[in-house]
C-alpha cells in the first residue's frame, strides 16, 4: 500500500493538525467522501462562501487529504475541477522519512539474507541426503538409528521444511536486532 509519510516537524504536519481541528474543513472532507464535487457544489450544499471552500480545499490538497478526482464543464463551458477525499493513508512520524526509509532498506536486506541462507541450507540438506534420495556415506555413518531407506519425497519435504524454518529463524533474529537498534 502506498502512503504519505510526514515528519512531525514538517510544516505540513502543523497544517494537517489545523485542518483536522477545523469544523468547516471537516464538513467539507465528509461531504466529498461520499462522491466527488466541485467547489461551487460544496459551497451550495454546505452553505459556505466559495472563497472559504476554496481556501480549505487548497490547504487539504497541500497535505494530501484531498485529490482532484476529475474535471467537468460548468454552465459557462469553463473547466471545473472535481475534488474527492484521498484514499492514501497519511503517516506522521517523529524523525521523519529518513529513518523510515532506512528501516525499509534494512527489511529488504533482511529478506535477502534470510532467503540466501535458507536456499543454502536446502541445497546442503539435498547434498547430504544424496541425489537419488538415498543417504550419502557421511550421513549413514552419522545416523546410527535412522531407517535404511527413505523415500525421495520425504527427503524433499524435510529439506523444504528445514529451509523454511531456517528462513523464519534468521528473519526473526535479524528483525529483532534491527528493531532494537532502530
Amino acid at each position: 500500500m502506498n502512503y504519505e509519510v510526514i515528519d512531525i516537524h514538517d510544516e505540513r504536519a502543523k497544517e494537517l493538525a489545523q485542518i483536522l481541528s477545523n469544523e468547516k474543513a471537516l464538513s467539507i472532507l465528509k461531504l466529498i467522501e461520499e462522491r466527488p464535487r466541485s467547489i461551487s457544489e460544496i459551497s451550495q450544499e454546505l452553505e459556505i462562501p466559495i472563497s472559504t471552500v476554496s481556501y480549505h480545499i487548497d490547504r487539504m490538497l497541500k497535505v494530501g487529504l484531498v485529490e482532484v478526482a476529475g474535471r467537468k464543464y460548468g454552465k459557462r463551458l469553463q473547466e471545473v475541477k472535481l475534488y474527492r477525499a484521498s484514499s492514501k493513508p497519511i503517516l506522521i512520524l517523529p524523525g521523519g522519512k529518513k529513518k523510515h526509509r532506512t528501516w525499509e532498506k534494512l527489511r529488504v536486506i533482511n529478506l535477502a539474507v534470510s532467503a540466501v541462507a535458507s536456499t543454502g541450507v536446502y541445497f546442503a540438506v539435498k547434498l547430504l541426503t544424496g541425489r537419488n534420495g538415498e543417504q550419502s556415506e557421511t550421513v549413514r555413518i552419522l545416523a546410527v538409528n535412522t531407517a535404511q531407506e527413505a523415500s525421495k519425497t520425504s527427503i524433499d519435504w524435510a529439506a523444504v521444511l528445514i529451509a523454511v524454518l531456517t528462513f523464519m529463524l534468521i528473519f526473526g533474529v535479524l528483525e529483532h536486532r534491527f528493531r532494537k537498534r532502530f
